[in-house]
Order: C-alpha cells, then structure tokens, then sequence
C-alpha cells in the first residue's frame, strides 16, 4: 500500500506541475498576443476579469457537475476541452485572422471553466488516492510543483512565441494537457469515499435538479460555519487586489524599478514558494490551525504596509517574498480543510462556492484601484491601506470561537 501511495502521490504532483506549466504558457502568450494585435493595456486587464467573472457566476454550477462524477472523470473532461481550446485557437489563427481576438475571449471563457473543473475535481480525488492524513503534505508538493511550473512557464513562453509563433505555441500548450491527462489513467484510488464516513446508497439515486443541488452545497458550507467565516475572510482579504493589481506602478513609478526588477519581484516569489511547499507539512502543524492562520495573515498584512512605506526597491522585494512564504503556507492550510472538514459527496460544489465568493469582489477593487491610480493619488497609499486592512482581518482569525476551535491538522 505504501508504494502505491508514493506512485499516486508522484502521478498526481507531476499532473499538477504539467496543468500549471501548460496554464502559465497559455495565459502568458494570450496576454502577450493580445496587446500586440490591439495595443490596448485594456486588453491584457480585461483578460484577468474575464477569468474573475468566471469564477464568480459560472464556478457555482460546475461544482453541482463535478459532484456528480467521479473525480477523476471530470478531470479527463477538463483536459480534453483545453485541448480542443488549444486547436481552436490555432485553427482560427490560421483560417479567421480577423475574428481571432474575438476567438480569443470565447476561448479564455472555456479554459477557465474547464480549469474551473480541473481544481475542485482534484480536491475530491485526493483524498482517495493519498489517504486524509497526507493531504498537508500533498498540497504543499503541489504547491512548490506549481510554483516550479509556473516560473518556468513565465520563462520560456516569450521564447516559445519567437521560436514557434502563436500557433506553435497553442499546439504545444494543447500537448502538455495530453500529457496530463495520461497520467490519470495510471493513478489509482486506494480509499472509497465511504472510508471517510460517507454512506453509500447503492440503490439508483433519485434525480435532482442543478439548482437543488448548489442549495445543497450552499448548505453544507453553511453549515460548517468555520469554512463559511473562513470563505468570507478570504473574500474581504481579496479587497486588496485594490493594490495587488496595481504592483507594476508601485514598482516602476514608486521604487523607480525597471522591467529586470520587475521580473526579480516573480522570481523570488516563485522561487521562495517552491521551498515553503517542501515543508508544508511541518510549517502548518507546529500549532492549530487559527494560530497557524493568524501568525501568516498578520505578518503579511505588516508586510504588505511595509511594501508601500519602503522606497528601497530590494526592501519591497524583500516584503514581498515574505508575504508571498507566508501566504502560501495560509493557502496550503486553507486548502487542506476544505477538504478534510468537507464531506466527499459535497466538496466540488464547496470549493467552487468558495471560489465564487472569495473572487467577488476582486474585478470591482482592481477597477477601482486603477482609477485612483489614475486620480493622481500614490499607489503606495493603496498599499499601505491594503496592509493595514489586512493586519485588522486577521485578529478576527483569533476572535471567532468557530476558526479557534478548528483541530491542530497533521502533516502525516
């Protein structure tokens, strides 16, 4: 059993590590491409709404679909369709020049829904081919695998344009998801989901509506009324994105940075990431969970003060790297509990629920922070506000009795 668990867990880190790298590949040239033929920066921004947008209407319905499926299914389903997104795209390239943008947005709708399926698919699989005690451990390896994957794939996708063109790049971006998807195949449960206290109805069960079932979700994480606090501190800390989207002005116009330096703030947290990943387990057990919690949320909101209040740009790299370790260490915890506290026939419609919350207010704040921005008004004020409103959100971690009473999570 232990081998096999060690083949499930390497199949699925290196599945993630391809996901991401073939994620990062693809949003990178589209953004690049995209500004090219338009010479709009509304463009590039419109891209990252069009993935928030996405999230927050569409995730809901496709938690029902993936809570319907077995796991690893729904994942099959994903991948093909970005495949079919990678072919499309350079068919249109191709065969309709001029409708190509438009293309473009049609397919960036379908590869975040299908990214959208690929995420709360994997939580749900987890668990049956790990074990729950694993599940710290497994997400910080993917975590630091992803990190890997997407720095790589900031690295080599200008190269990959220059060398193969659009076209080129969209059928490599399509290949890495085959790749992927073949390596489900070899990855075997080891756990049914009635092992974690489910009870299987193996009479046919009665259909209901997709409506009925998100109210059911919605009730489930109700319910659980710490994941329920825990999603709406998620969303209120998404508030910064007032400031978060505006970090290249902070660095060019407030640290004076060029485009090197810019790239240096990326790489250091890239970098940074990929070693708190390898030791997850250990950085998000050593106390409970709303300590764990607190200590990453409090320490990055100073942090996040500290980047608006620096002039030294390396001190701003230094900040950053500090809050991106840290809050990866958060992400990494918060993740485990969606899964551990979350009943198995629940957890898609769950994850997306709180995907769709958490991302609400983010396309709002970034707009907004743009106009002020363009108001006159320093961007560094915006930071310093951000990390102030951060610094005040995680006392509530410590305040509420439901997040307290959350149990220490073991990293084995």
């Amino acid at each position: 059993m232990g081998d096999l668990i060690k083949r499930n867990m390497s199949l699925i880190v290196t599945n993630q590590f391809l996901t991401v790298l073939a994620d990062s590949i693809f949003t990178i040239s589209i953004m690049w491409y995209m500004y090219e033929i338009t010479g709009s920066p509304l463009s590039s921004a419109l891209i990252t709404a069009v993935g928030s947008l996405s999230s927050v209407f569409i995730a809901p319905f496709i938690g029902v679909l993936v809570d319907r499926r077995e796991p690893k299914s729904s994942m099959q389903i994903g991948y093909l369709a970005m495949v079919i997104v990678g072919v499309f795209l350079a068919l249109a390239y191709l065969f309709w020049l001029d409708g190509v943008a438009f293309a473009i947005y049609v397919a960036l709708i379908i590869h975040d829904i299908c990214m959208t399926f690929i995420g709360p698919a994997k939580n749900k699989l987890l668990p049956r081919i790990v074990g729950v005690h694993r599940i710290v451990k497994v997400n910080g390896y993917i975590s630091s695998t992803s990190s890997t994957a997407s720095l790589i794939g900031q690295a080599i996708s200008g190269v990959l344009i220059s060398i193969m063109g659009f076209v080129g790049v969209m059928l490599f971006h399509s290949g890495v998801y085959v790749v992927a998807s073949i390596l489900l195949i070899f990855v075997i449960n080891i756990a049914a989901p009635k092992e974690e206290g489910e009870q299987i109805d193996t009479s046919e069960k009665k259909k209901t509506s997709m409506f009925s079932e998100m109210k059911e979700g919605w009730a489930v994480l109700l319910k659980n009324r710490a994941i329920f606090k825990l999603t709406l501190l998620g969303s209120a800390m998404n508030a910064t994105t007032i400031a978060g989207a505006l970090a290249v002005v902070l660095i060019t116009d407030h640290y004076g940075g060029n485009a090197f330096q810019f790239g240096l703030f990326g790489a250091f947290a890239a970098v940074s990431s990929i070693l708190i990943g390898l030791i997850a387990d250990k950085a998000t057990s050593f106390a409970k969970p709303a300590i764990v919690m607190f200590l990453t949320v409090s320490v990055s909101g100073i942090a996040f003060m500290s980047m608006g209040l620096t002039t030294a740009i390396y001190l701003g790299i230094l900040f950053f790297v500090i809050m991106n370790v840290l809050m990866t260490v958060y992400g990494i915890l918060y993740s485990a509990l969606l899964i551990i506290l979350v009943e198995d026939k629940f957890r898609g419609r769950v994850f997306t629920l709180n995907s769709a919350i958490a991302s609400f207010l983010m396309p709002g704040f970034a707009i907004a922070g743009g106009f002020i921005a363009e108001w006159g008004i320093p961007v560094n004020y915006l930071f310093v506000g951000a990390g102030i409103w951060v610094l005040l959100l995680s006392f509530y971690i410590l305040l509420d009795p439901d997040i307290r009473g959350i149990e220490k999570v073991s990293g084995e």
